[in-house]
């Protein structure tokens, strides 16, 4: 039996593969974790996001939803997920495998902060999150506890040297996404 060949495939931005990918974005994220529907496609017409789906050319097997901000060599991955059928079965680690070959220069995203789980379910899944970052390159940033939208986050990357980040680029990356000077207030370090 042959093995699978993937490859990440850049999404065509139409009306139709945006709501695709939102009806996927709705399976994998809770309603406190994604932006409303008209801002997702606003930030994909306007070039501010882009999405690549691991595929081998017959099925989508996950996606990345990213956004490259001026002067920062990495790319901020706003959304990643493998759709649930294919869960459990190394995409995961291969969909990463494949972004960092795309993004050399080092990947940036958000976790949800283990410390403000709300019970121990929720906190061993988010556990088993990060150090499922963590086999794949990705180290917490020890520096950056965030409150995003009042939700305790931590920062992953694999970016050499964590001080080429901190807060305020962060910010930034929101004021693109709303559109709004945003950041400054409802993106806060939690210490």
């Amino acid at each position: 039996m042959q093995s699978k060949k993937y490859y990440l495939e850049k999404m065509n931005v139409t009306n139709i593969n945006i709501k695709v990918l939102y009806n996927y974005l709705k399976q994998e994220f809770g309603r406190e974790e994604l932006f409303p529907r008209m801002v997702i496609r606003r930030n994909f017409k306007k070039s501010i996001w882009e999405a690549v789906y691991l595929t081998d050319g017959q099925e989508k097997y996950g996606y990345a939803i990213y956004q490259k901000e001026p002067g920062f060599k990495g790319v901020f991955i706003a959304y990643l997920a493998i759709l649930p059928k294919y869960q459990s079965k190394g995409l995961g680690s291969e969909l990463i495998r494949q972004l960092n070959a795309l993004f050399p220069d080092g990947i940036l995203l958000e976790v949800e902060d283990p410390d403000a789980a709300k019970d121990e379910k929720d906190q061993t899944t988010r556990i088993r999150r990060i150090r499922f970052y963590e086999r794949n390159g990705l180290a917490l940033n020890p520096n950056m506890k965030v409150n995003t939208f009042f939700v305790p986050f931590r920062m992953m990357d694999n970016i050499d040297g964590t001080d080429t980040y901190d807060i305020s680029l962060y910010q930034k990356l929101y004021n693109r996404i709303l559109r709004l000077p945003l950041g400054s207030i409802f993106i806060k370090e939690n210490r």
